[in-house]
């Protein structure tokens, strides 16, 4: 069996009219456009304010086109909204957000099988949501590991389960709540899932649970280094994550391109708690019918 090597880039955090990030993304299109890996997936937050901000969608959905591979993508936070009622941000999920969301990016979950593998897509704001696809996305997920016959399987969602043990406890956003969690970590354990690859953390981390790998990747967007506390072997730098999956077994390591830029927000998230509330800093005159140009030609 032939291996695939696929890039797994998160947290992109793109906008036509606060378009902050855009160099570092423009910087990991030249990377494929250079290394041209087998697939691509994009583990959330595409957006810079997606879940408000209807052009972050189309314009983020632009940028994807011009990748010069096969690739799919799951929602984050930014794009879609999160776990209700979203008191930090005050943007939960809504049926109105993923109509937006699934109009430009198609299923916000799904299954991609290439070689060996089977990839599982799911949406990590649907759960606890209470919307009636939270239902729907899980019936999908048992159905897809349970037919999963011989290939092994990898979990892509937006927020990590956990950030030190499965064991915390409370509601808090920055990974899934400790009811989902369970309910995960169970099929995990159930049908010996071999990856779950997430992002929404700003860093870098690769850890093992069981005999499951679970791998953060890291931005391409912007660092905090002001936040410490999510436990050892941890780096907050930009970057993607590139993995080589060879029959059953795979391996993966942390890229940083020289002509990333690490953009540390540490001074305005602690004025202002979020990159949301930076100042409009739109794309130059032109700029944006240029990278249409360049979608077109992939």
């Amino acid at each position: 069996m032939s291996a695939l090597t696929i890039v797994q880039v998160s947290d992109t955090h793109l906008s036509r009219k606060w378009a902050y990030f855009q160099d570092n993304w423009d910087a990991f299109l030249d990377c494929m456009h250079e290394e041209r890996p087998d697939f691509i997936f994009v583990t959330g937050d595409m957006c810079f304010n997606g879940a408000k901000t209807p052009d972050d969608l189309a314009y983020t959905r632009e940028q994807m086109a011009r990748l010069p591979v096969p690739w799919r993508a799951i929602p984050g936070n930014h794009d879609i909204g999160d776990t209700p009622p979203d008191r930090r941000l005050k943007g939960p999920i809504t049926a109105a957000r993923r109509t937006r969301y699934r109009r430009q990016f198609g299923p916000d979950f799904w299954v991609e099988d290439l070689g060996g593998w089977r990839f599982i897509g799911l949406n990590a704001q649907l759960l606890e949501s209470g919307l009636a696809a939270e239902k729907a996305q899980m019936a999908m997920l048992q159905d897809a590991l349970a037919s999963a016959d011989d290939r092994s399987v990898a979990l892509l969602i937006h927020k990590p389960l956990f950030l030190q043990n499965r064991d915390e406890t409370g509601h808090a956003l920055s990974r899934l709540w400790p009811r989902s969690r369970k309910r995960l970590l169970s099929l995990c354990e159930k049908y010996r899932v071999k990856l779950v690859a997430s992002g929404h953390r700003h860093c870098y981390r690769s850890m093992r649970h069981g005999t499951t790998r679970l791998i953060w990747a890291p931005p391409t967007s912007f660092i905090d280094t002001r936040a410490t506390g999510s436990g050892p072997r941890l780096t907050r730098r930009v970057g993607y994550i590139r993995y080589r999956f060879e029959g059953k077994r795979f391996s993966h390591e942390f890229v940083e391109p020289p002509r990333f830029i690490n953009y540390d927000m540490r001074n305005w998230m602690a004025a202002h708690g979020s990159t949301t509330r930076l100042p409009p800093r739109p794309l130059p005159r032109g700029e944006s019918e240029r990278h249409q140009r360049l979608a077109r030609q992939n």
